[in-house]
């Protein structure tokens, strides 16, 4: 299969996973395991994790995600931006279609029209027509932080296919 996909001129070479990739992964997928500490070291043990989330979200334990009772350091949307942050930073080598497609495109309406589902659960709660629920946060946060990783891969990258400075 391969000798046939070289004969067509498909490009059937394994993603690249650069360093600079492996560092955003590494840190995305850190600030997730952070968030859901507090869970897992108790109410107490988490204080200083909380502390250090609580200038990013609102940490309302009603709604944020629990493990045993004891809240994340995130709520619902604000953890689904982080996951989905770092899923989409993660499976960015393995859709090099979508990364290209992103590319040409203007960053500001991407993540404009990520945040269009989120922004619409919000506001049909605050009007009280829809209950937006922990999953709708957690779904709608998601797809805007996937967008954002998807183009943070591309990004990241990129830049590691252009040459350096002493290579020119």
């Amino acid at each position: 299969m391969r000798a046939a996909a070289l004969r067509c001129g498909m490009d059937v070479s394994a993603p690249r996973f650069p360093a600079g990739w492996w560092l955003a992964v590494s840190i995305a997928a850190g600030v997730v395991a952070l968030a859901a500490l507090p869970a897992f070291v108790g109410f107490e043990g988490g204080a200083l994790v909380r502390a250090a989330f609580a200038p990013f979200c609102h940490q309302i334990p009603a709604r944020s995600p629990h493990v045993h009772g004891v809240p994340f350091a995130l709520c619902h949307r604000c953890f689904g931006i982080v996951g989905g942050l770092a899923a989409g930073v993660a499976l960015g080598p393995l859709v090099p279609d979508v990364l290209r497609r992103l590319a040409g495109l203007n960053p500001l309406l991407v993540l404009g029209l990520a945040v269009v589902p989120t922004s619409v659960d919000w506001l049909l709660g605050v009007a009280g027509i829809w209950a937006n629920t922990g999953a709708s946060r957690l779904a709608t946060g998601a797809l805007f932080g996937l967008a954002a990783g998807l183009m943070l891969a591309g990004s990241v990258l990129a830049s590691s296919t252009q040459p350096a400075v002493h290579d020119v």
